[in-house]
């Protein structure tokens, strides 16, 4: 079994092609939440797809993910997904992956027993373009900040409350 790295509780990845318009959301909230002090227990990475998840992953109890997710709402609407909404994500929940989000996270999940632990969250934010061309389109530009001051801020409450925490339970 992997053991999580001394003191990282949380891993933070931002999925998705950023030569691909508005797939690049998750790798370009990653830019901007590197820029920042990450609170303790954090760490963050870009990867193509969800099934690199598993070459990123140290033994982290919490796996917070970033991508475009098509779901039918306007460009620029932040999705968020609890542990049990990202796996209960229909399979024709659009991609510009091969294979859907949550079809990827479950073949994932199968193939890995040991991730079978792990809590996930999903910002996933509503994108307007998946063409062959680099950069987001404003509706997603202007999301990226909130996305990232929302993460780090649920982060710190996280950290404060694991701190205050006799019983060693992740809140």
């Amino acid at each position: 079994m992997i053991r999580a790295v001394a003191g990282e509780t949380i891993l933070v990845v931002g999925l998705g092609n950023p030569l691909m318009e508005d797939d690049g959301f998750g790798c370009t909230v990653i830019d901007h939440l590197r820029r920042f002090e990450l609170p303790p227990g954090m760490s963050a990475e870009a990867a193509p797809d969800v099934l690199h998840l598993r070459s990123l992953w140290r033994g982290q109890p919490a796996v917070w993910m970033v991508d475009a997710v098509q779901v039918g709402a306007p460009a620029g609407t932040v999705h968020r997904f609890d542990h049990d909404a990202v796996l209960e994500l229909p399979a024709h929940a659009g991609s510009a992956h091969h294979l859907p989000f949550a079809e990827s996270l479950r073949w994932l999940l199968h193939a890995n027993p040991d991730l079978r632990s792990v809590r996930f969250r999903l910002w996933g934010v509503e994108p307007s373009g998946l063409s062959a061309r680099p950069g987001l389109n404003p509706a997603l530009a202007a999301a990226v900040d909130p996305v990232v001051r929302e993460i780090l801020r649920t982060a710190s409450r996280r950290t404060t409350a694991m701190a205050g925490s006799t019983s060693g339970a992740v809140p």
